[in-house]
């Protein structure tokens, strides 16, 4: 009894062509790229800035509320400027290590991009009651991605 030691595997033309499975390593520079564009980004962030304690959504009348993100997208590379509005009395210090640990972590997560900084800027403190329920008008549509 022999045994070859380098068994082929079947030619691909041999299956029927929905039985066929690429040859990965051949076509692998011809695949192509996934890009993710800087709104997503910003939109995460706000998301992942909301997720702490601390920070409270503020809506505005014109333009964007708070949390508001910018970021800036460089091949994998990103670098983020984040504000933010904080309940009464936290210590800002460690709220805004909190955000930028937050940010940091989240956007990384879920891009794959590599986050280079995360400037957050303590725009408003709120006076609003920890325990007290945000209005529905506040979050109606406004649902965590995750």
């Amino acid at each position: 009894m022999s045994t070859s030691a380098s068994a082929a595997p079947p030619a691909a033309t041999d299956a029927p062509p929905g039985d066929r499975v690429p040859n990965r390593t051949a076509d692998s520079g011809r695949r192509g790229h996934l890009e993710i564009g800087s709104r997503v980004v910003e939109r995460i962030a706000q998301v992942a800035a909301r997720r702490v304690d601390e920070v409270v959504r503020q809506p505005a009348t014109f333009g964007s509320g708070l949390p508001n993100a910018t970021a800036k997208v460089a091949g994998q590379h990103v670098r983020l400027d984040v504000e933010v509005a904080v309940r009464w009395g936290r210590p800002l210090p460690q709220t805004a290590a909190a955000v930028r640990s937050q940010v940091a972590e989240q956007v990384s997560e879920l891009t794959g991009l590599v986050v280079d900084s995360v400037a957050v800027g303590i725009a408003a403190v709120a006076a609003v009651a920890a325990d007290a329920p945000a209005p529905a008008a506040i979050g109606a549509g406004d649902e965590d991605v995750t």
